[in-house]
């Protein structure tokens, strides 16, 4: 075969499994993927890489097919060399995407049935069940719920073309955790473990990379002018003066980029977020809302963040009206309420600030666990 031309092939939905979707500091490598009935999907497998199917719904039949860089189907590469195989008609309906590749690639367009598969699980299987595999070589990968069962007529009307699979590909000697890189000399970084909170200070000019380690974990963030504190002045991040002066719910990186104070003062540059949803509505959690659904006692981020203040002497709050980072929360225009659900941010998705003057700031990693907006399970932060 000639050299790989992957760059001629990208999935026709062009969505979250497209190869081309990249994200600064998200390895996905760590994320589960999902298979689904009539989407197939392509993985680069290295020697060594760990490969972990789960049949979500059970009652689904996968067809495995390796590919070495001779053309030629692989199964030795994942261990399956002694699996039944069986021939596919890359011409059949279900195959298009694996037909292109394989043409992409220098297969003969008219060589239909040069490559094969291994399938695994089966309509018998059981939800949850799993599939393990390492590679002992490097190979291409094509996963693909079976055609056979998504397009059969009687299996779509009787409900039963299959759900979908989760696949967790791990590298080789890969970390258990992948954070982006740091914007420049590191002067000090520290994890802020969940349901906790902690203060830092800023000089002018330096930037502050907040960074969800795990994904959907939401980041309450305060800061506090330096400067004016030494004068008894408490000015600090206000959001309604921000949503004023950028005309926006928050900023983005480009020409409206700041967060203010009451003063109107810039007090921060936004530089890089690899999310684009955040909250400026609501206040960090607090004791009282908790209370109001039953929770008495529950850890809450405006107790943290005033805990964490307390050095400075700043006056503790029941109530932070804080920025909300990572939060997925929106207005519904039929209604006007405020809504809100599982955060957007992935392994690795970070916000990154400049200080444009000297700020005593403060980060959470919010212990709400009573909705969804953390997944149902906290994780930590990394600053």
């Amino acid at each position: 075969m000639p050299p790989a031309l992957d760059w001629l092939y990208q999935p026709a939905d062009g969505g979250m499994d497209s190869v081309a979707r990249a994200y600064r500091g998200f390895d996905r490598t760590h994320q589960p993927r999902l298979l689904r009935p009539a989407r197939p999907l392509r993985l680069e497998l290295k020697t060594a890489d760990l490969l972990t199917l789960t049949c979500i719904d059970g009652a689904t039949r996968v067809l495995l097919v390796p590919v070495n860089n001779t053309g030629d189907s692989d199964f030795a590469a994942l261990g399956l060399a002694d699996n039944p195989q069986q021939t596919i008609n890359l011409s059949a309906r279900g195959y298009a995407d694996l037909a292109q590749w394989y043409a992409s690639q220098g297969g003969r367009p008219d060589n239909r049935t040069a490559l094969s598969a291994v399938s695994i699980f089966d309509t018998e299987t059981k939800a949850g069940e799993r599939f393990t595999l390492r590679a002992t070589a490097d190979t291409v990968l094509w996963l693909l719920i079976d055609p056979a069962q998504v397009y059969d007529s009687d299996r779509v009307f009787d409900g039963g073309m299959g759900g979908a699979v989760t696949i967790e590909h791990v590298r080789n000697g890969a970390a258990a955790s992948t954070l982006p890189d740091p914007f420049g000399e590191v002067r000090d970084e520290f994890t802020i473990p969940r349901g906790t909170a902690r203060a830092y200070e800023l000089k002018a000019g330096e930037t502050v990379q907040i960074i969800d380690v795990d994904g959907q974990q939401c980041s309450d963030f305060m800061a506090m002018n330096a400067q004016a504190l030494d004068g008894g002045l408490e000015r600090y991040i206000d959001s309604t003066a921000t949503r004023s002066m950028i005309r926006g719910a928050y900023p983005i990186p480009g020409l409206f980029d700041k967060f203010y104070d009451q003063d109107m003062r810039p007090l921060l540059k936004l530089k890089q977020d690899t999310v684009g949803r955040h909250d400026t509505f609501a206040l960090a959690c607090t004791a009282r809302g908790y209370e109001e659904r039953g929770f008495f006692g529950h850890l809450n981020c405006s107790d943290n963040i005033s805990h964490a203040y307390k050095p400075w002497s700043i006056a503790a709050r029941s109530a932070w009206p804080a920025i909300n980072f990572f939060f997925n929360s929106w207005i519904d225009h039929r209604d006007n309420r405020i809504q809100s659900d599982e955060a957007w941010s992935r392994p690795g998705d970070y916000v990154a600030m400049e200080a444009m003057t000297d700020l005593v700031a403060v980060s959470t990693a919010c212990p709400d666990d009573v909705d969804p907006i953390n997944g149902w399970n906290p994780t930590d932060i990394h600053v």
